[in-house]
């Protein structure tokens, strides 16, 4: 595919994810999208079979990516670095895109001057799904987010020690960038112990890094949502 063909990419971070990211991939591949789009897979040092998983979808849209482990977030940013769609949405690999993700996405994405949209989401955990409507953006996870590419790379990217890149750029630009809320669920956050935010004391460090980041922004930090699990 050329460049100009290509308006949408989904960013898969994964780390052994070999028992989740099948699904993922079917998920992704599975876009009501009318058109071209692709998916960077970035498997960050994997020691398991996920890039066997990946590498048995034999489909033109995929692009493998394989690195030394480095993080999450180095991971997003050679998935942005190396996307070539307008709009770029990050898909963990445990996660699960609706069909409707990139439509829905590319039509709130049709004013230039939004730079970011956020959908709600279904979240999963000990078999009981519920649907969550964000009432502002720091209450959506990362894979509710769909950013313009151009606006993402001209920011330098995700900032590389924080837990929660979506929140930083978000702070970094806050009043400068504007947003747009999608009001039908964009995609399955599946949630455990074993998750990226599935640690208590991780979590709050992280958001009081971010607190020490960014102090004039204290009233934002304080909406972020609650990734405890009970």
């Amino acid at each position: 595919m050329e460049r100009k063909e290509i308006k949408a990419s989904f960013i898969v971070r994964a780390y052994n994810s070999e028992a989740t990211i099948a699904r993922t991939m079917r998920s992704a591949l599975s876009q009501d999208f009318p058109h071209a789009f692709e998916i960077v897979v970035i498997d960050d040092g994997s020691t398991d079979n996920t890039a066997t998983v990946v590498e048995s979808f034999a489909d033109a849209r995929i692009r493998l990516i394989r690195q030394e482990n480095k993080g999450i977030t180095e991971a997003a940013n050679v998935g942005l670095r190396e996307a070539q769609g307008d709009f770029v949405v990050l898909l963990d690999a445990d996660d699960e895109a609706k069909p409707n993700y990139l439509s829905d996405a590319a039509r709130a994405l049709g004013d230039p001057a939004i730079e970011y949209a956020y959908g709600d989401y279904l979240e999963e955990y000990r078999d009981m799904t519920t649907s969550v409507t964000p009432g502002d953006p720091f209450k959506a996870p990362a894979g509710a987010f769909a950013w313009r590419r151009n606006k993402m790379l001209s920011e330098g990217g995700f900032s590389g020690d924080t837990l929660f890149p979506e929140y930083d750029i978000l702070l970094r630009t806050w009043g400068a960038w504007s947003g747009i809320h999608i009001a039908s669920p964009l995609f399955v956050y599946h949630r455990s112990t074993t998750s990226i935010t599935g640690s208590s004391s991780r979590v709050h460090e992280a958001i009081a890094r971010l607190g020490k980041r960014y102090p004039s922004r204290a009233r934002e930090i304080a909406l972020i949502r609650s990734y405890e699990l009970v």
